[in-house]
């Protein structure tokens, strides 16, 4: 069942109202907790920061094997051949 592209667009900038005022939401509360100690944190500042501390805070280092190649010298024979066009089309070309 396909929507409508109205009741598409409807429900996309009604998404996008809902993540612009969690986002406002989510920052205000922050800022609410600014100055209170750790002990006075409600349950959701609690869990994020324990997500924050989860989260990598240094560089990220791959070790990656340096590949190796060897070179290769192909010596390919001059060949002249003449080319010939071949159309599948019904009129012949303008100009050959």
């Amino acid at each position: 069942m396909r929507l409508h592209s109205h009741i598409r667009r409807t429900i996309s900038i009604w998404l996008a109202a809902v993540l612009v005022l969690l986002s406002l939401a989510a920052s205000v509360h922050s800022v609410t907790h600014l100055d209170d100690g750790a002990k006075t944190h409600c349950t959701l500042c609690f869990h994020q920061h324990q997500l924050n501390k989860i989260l990598l805070t240094h560089p990220l280092a791959l070790n990656l094997a340096i590949q190796r190649f060897d070179v290769c010298d192909f010596f390919l024979p001059v060949i002249l051949v003449k080319h010939v066009s071949v159309y599948l089309s019904r009129a012949p070309p303008a100009q050959l």
